[in-house]
């Protein structure tokens, strides 16, 4: 095997790309696989030595050329050519048609020889986005043409910068090899323009950078790695750029997974964040030969999906008119919750991912779905999620579960619809992600949820019904996370309290028709929070309210009233 190693110099995706395009490359030339590992400095491609270089075939530019015919007569050669204004009229077209019109407009189109409206390809939106922050800069147009036009001199270049570089030093390989002149363009190297690296005051266009620190083939594997990892996004008149990080995986891969993202159309600014995060987890399990056997294109057996996949570098740009400003550069990890073994493990982990978002496919609505971003109250939920997709702490995750809570006793109490993430799914979660079985399978712990959410959500919808034998516990979730910080000493007597109130009404209003706690299943949980001294009331606190605001399996019962049940 023979390495070849790209340093991490920039900290953003200009480094991911620059490594996917030239594992990339090494793959057309020498014809054969490549590894891309995050070594944490830098990225290390490994690729076999079977192939001598004098043997490498002239590669292809690697990506698409984006034509627009009314400044361009002539089509460029290269079967990666893009025809801008074709398929920009496309868009427009299935936008200006109505569900009545479509069918007749494709059929239209199709006498003239072109493809169904439906039929957008999917590069246009990278493209149309990259378009729109040219601002003169041309490049990768000329960087294009050059490698079509010369063959040879362009398998002279890759092996003087892939090869050579142990027989020539940096100056003999500028004197004898003759590569394409290249600027720069803040698409490609974000933090290179006005923005968080930046002075405010100061805009650096492309052409103010010097373009002897712009080396013309690295731009070039920039250049392949977008074509093949980066997923570019509108925000209205702003571009969210993402790029898929590689941990341990090939590029044909990663360009795999970026088709499939760019089909699902994502959108959004938080939400967005969280899709295509959670997505590329899901497509990366079910490409895996985890799922598809000895077929799969990705290796994950034994592996967590971020040994295979980090995640997904971001920036954002913020329009300035004439300019964009890089407003946030970030890294969205891929989630990483437990190893994959089995197809078992791989249809847990995607059951969860669809119970969060929803199953694209059969257009089924997840957890998240009743989280508006266009609304002040949920936007705080929303962020809560991205920080524990970004964190992963276990912390973080009841926060967000107890923000959801409250929301979902508003949504109810409106009678508006809400879907609360299952007992089963959170087990699995704090099971094999945190560790948490001697709580989270406790008898006592789970009466107490169960008890938890019938004085809540089960409550609320007997009310509802015109059945007012049961308080509604309004606040409940607020009230204990107050309580939960001042420890053992300040929750406990909370716990005792509804717990007694509860038992109460349920025996003395409801005829004892309903769960009740026992001494025992309270004292356990004290035991959970007491822990022999080493007060764990926040934890057990926020995952009582985490189960009691969940959805837990149905039950066989002769009181219809009954459907749900917390464990026993």
């Amino acid at each position: 095997m023979k390495v070849v190693e790209i340093l991490k110099g920039t900290g953003t995706y200009a480094d991911s790309l620059r490594a996917i395009g030239t594992a990339g490359l090494l793959e057309e030339v020498a014809g054969v696989g490549t590894i891309i590992q995050d070594r944490g400095t830098h990225f290390k491609i490994e690729y076999s030595s079977d192939v001598p270089d004098v043997q490498w075939r002239p590669p292809s530019p690697g990506f698409y050329y984006i034509w627009r015919k009314s400044k361009e007569k002539e089509k460029p050669q290269g079967t990666m050519v893009l025809d801008y204004e074709e398929e920009q009229g496309r868009v427009k077209a299935k936008e200006k048609s109505s569900k009545k019109k479509k069918e007749a407009l494709n059929k239209a189109l199709e006498e003239q020889g072109l493809s169904p409206v439906e039929s957008v390809n999917r590069e246009y939106g990278p493209s149309a986005i990259l378009e729109s922050m040219r601002k003169g800069w041309s490049s990768d147009k000329d960087v294009y043409k050059w490698v079509i036009q010369n063959p040879e001199k362009v398998l002279k270049w890759v092996q003087s910068e892939l090869v050579w570089l142990e027989r020539l030093n940096r100056l003999d390989r500028l004197e004898q090899v003759e590569m394409p002149k290249v600027s720069n363009s803040q698409f490609f190297n974000p933090s290179s323009g006005k923005g968080l690296h930046a002075t405010k005051t100061i805009y650096k266009s492309p052409s103010a950078i010097n373009s002897e620190v712009v080396e013309p083939f690295v731009e070039w594997m920039k250049f392949r790695g977008a074509s093949a990892a980066m997923l570019p996004y509108r925000n209205g008149d702003d571009f969210k750029l993402f790029v898929i990080e590689p941990a341990e995986i090939g590029p044909k891969a990663l360009s795999m997974l970026r088709g499939k993202l760019l089909d699902l159309r994502l959108w959004g600014g938080i939400r967005l964040d969280i899709e295509a995060t959670l997505r590329l987890a899901e497509e990366l399990i079910i490409h895996s030969d985890v799922v598809q056997d000895t077929m799969g294109k990705i290796s994950l057996r034994g592996r967590r999906p971020a040994e295979v996949i980090r995640g997904l570098r971001q920036a954002y740009f913020k329009s300035m008119g004439t300019a964009a400003a890089l407003m946030n550069d970030a890294f969205l990890p891929i989630p990483n919750w437990f190893r994959i073994e089995n197809k078992d493990d791989a249809i847990a982990f995607i059951e969860i991912i669809r119970e969060h978002i929803g199953d694209y496919a059969q257009k089924k609505p997840g957890c998240l779905g009743s989280l508006n971003e266009t609304h002040s109250g949920d936007v705080p939920i929303l962020q809560q999620y991205r920080k524990w997709l970004t964190t992963g702490s276990v912390s973080d995750l009841l926060d967000f579960l107890a923000k959801f809570a409250v929301h979902t006793m508003e949504k109810r109490g409106k009678k508006e619809g809400v879907k609360e993430f299952s007992t089963e799914n959170l087990t699995i979660l704090f099971e094999r992600g945190y560790g948490m079985k001697e709580i989270v399978e406790n008898t006592g712990f789970l009466s107490v949820a169960w008890a938890i959410r019938n004085a809540t959500i089960t409550a609320l919808w007997l009310q509802q019904q015109n059945n007012k034998k049961w308080d509604v516990r309004f606040g409940l979730a607020q009230k204990w996370k107050q309580k939960i910080k001042g420890g053992a000493k300040e929750f406990v007597p909370v716990l005792a309290e509804f717990v007694q109130d509860y038992n109460w009404e349920v025996t003395n209003r409801l005829e004892g028709k309903y769960h009740t706690v026992s001494k025992e299943d309270l004292d356990q949980v004290i035991s959970l929070i007491e822990n022999n001294g080493k007060d764990q009331s926040e934890l057990v606190g926020m995952l009582l309210l985490a189960y009691g605001y969940a959805r837990a399996p149905k039950i066989e019962t002769d009181n219809p009233t009954i459907t749900n049940k917390e464990g026993k």
